[in-house]
């Protein structure tokens, strides 16, 4: 367990980064420029309107849609919508790619074609026509294969419509080919480059982002199960909003696929904005909640969670020796950590007593099994730093350094930074009996 990884929705890592999906926005939610990366589609004299519905949506989850209203085309001269995705898509040549959408239209039967198509020459890379649609909301899916095209980076995919009528979608979806073949995967290139770490575990889902800036904004796992279509999505504290592709099955079976361990962080009444949830009956439903994401994560068949796992299509319990409690709680300034550490600690172990239990901040009232310490320091920090263990007291908790990194160099660490990393390293090396793992952080910017 000693080298593992640390996962966090920062700068675009999970929607646009490790998640495959291609389309950035696939679902209208809220906010002041909802259609901010869909723009319309002109072919010739073609005429097309599009705009946000606020009251039509395929689920009660997703209640918002792209409602497109072509006033004049043919097939000559089609019109529709796009999308520019995270900086463009990849598209690279003999492959194929996924695709779904939610769409309802008038009148009926209206055709749909779905393009790959490069941003500079307006190349067609691969297209579907999918036909059907009718006046309620349906998920329709296609494949776009292409063939011996140039690799490109710069492409978006275009919806078009080849006659007058009005069309609404939602959760507009393609993938690439993914790792391990996993619908709603993860993208090859990167999976291999993590893989080739061997790492031992992953924290999930993430520190910053499972708080959120306010306690509604959280990561609230019972919303990033089962279909997409039921998945509400949520702000991330990094000023875009989480598609929540990437739910809890996902995590797991990120760690799976890897052959990791999850480091289980669950909610503990703490959001960036100082706000917090008091100990006592006010912070039970927040517990049971917790305890509720255990069940889901390692319950067998005969539990209501671990059923819904099972549902979900994943037989097996995971296996799961490791919950955090909260994140970073010492930027908490109420001083509530000491008391909620406590009702936590106490209602896991009557439920599950073999669990370690990781605090995020020093605490008087119980003694946690592991302790989480954060350390991002300069270089020469780093080189002096490197015996910070060495006369740990070893009659503590267990010490898990769930973030750390030597913070030189733009936009990637330089040298120095690479040395102070080293440095650092071999001193979790020389006391690994009390520092038991760790993870090491680079931040994208």
């Amino acid at each position: 367990m000693f080298y593992g990884l640390m996962t966090e929705e920062i700068n675009f890592s999970y929607d646009g980064g490790l998640y495959g999906e291609l389309i950035r926005d696939r679902t209208v939610g809220p906010g002041r420029r909802p259609l901010f990366h869909w723009t319309q589609v002109v072919r010739g004299d073609s005429t097309v309107d599009i705009a946000v519905d606020d009251h039509s949506g395929p689920s009660t989850a997703l209640a918002r849609s792209i409602k497109v209203t072509v006033g004049a085309a043919n097939e000559s001269a089609p019109a529709g919508v796009q999308n520019d995705g995270f900086w463009g898509m990849a598209v690279r040549p003999n492959t194929t790619y996924t695709g779904s959408f939610y769409a309802k239209t008038e009148p009926a039967g209206v055709p749909v074609t779905v393009s790959l198509v490069n941003d500079q020459t307006g190349t067609t890379a691969a297209s579907a026509t999918i036909s059907g649609l009718t006046g309620e909301w349906k998920q329709y899916s296609f494949k776009l294969k292409t063939g011996a095209v140039a690799a490109s980076a710069n492409n978006h995919v275009e919806l078009t419509i080849a006659r007058p009528a009005t069309v609404w979608f939602d959760l507009v979806s393609l993938f690439p080919p993914t790792y391990h073949d996993r619908p709603n995967g993860n993208r090859i290139d990167l999976m291999n480059m993590l893989a080739a770490m061997h790492p031992k575990s992953l924290r999930l889902p993430g520190g910053n982002y499972l708080e959120g800036d306010h306690t509604p904004e959280r990561y609230q796992w019972k919303n990033t199960i089962g279909p997409l279509v039921d998945r509400p999505t949520h702000p991330s504290p990094w000023r875009y909003r989480s598609s929540d592709g990437m739910g809890l099955l996902e995590f797991l079976e990120w760690c799976e696929d890897l052959k990791m361990e999850p480091v289980l962080a669950v909610y503990a009444g703490y959001s960036m904005a100082q706000e917090h949830v008091e100990p006592g009956p006010d912070l039970d439903p927040y517990i049971e909640d917790a305890l509720e994401e255990i069940e889901y994560v390692k319950g067998d068949s005969s539990t209501k969670w671990g059923a819904e796992r099972v549902k979900d299509g994943h037989a097996a319990p995971f296996p799961l020796h490791y919950v955090e409690i909260g994140n970073e709680d010492w930027f908490d300034r109420s001083g509530s950590y000491d008391g909620r550490f406590a009702q936590y600690f106490k209602a896991f172990k009557q439920r599950y007593p073999d669990l370690q239990l990781i605090a995020t901040a020093p605490v008087k009232n119980v003694r946690p099994d592991v302790l989480d310490e954060h350390f991002y320091m300069s270089a020469e920090k780093s080189f002096a730093d490197a015996g910070h263990y060495d006369h740990a007291d070893r009659g503590g908790p267990k010490i898990f350094v769930g973030e750390w990194a030597t913070r030189e160099g733009e936009p990637t660490p330089n040298l120095g930074a690479a040395l102070g990393d080293a440095a650092w390293m071999t001193g979790m090396e020389r006391n690994s009996d009390i520092v038991i793992m760790n993870s090491y952080v680079l931040e994208p910017r």
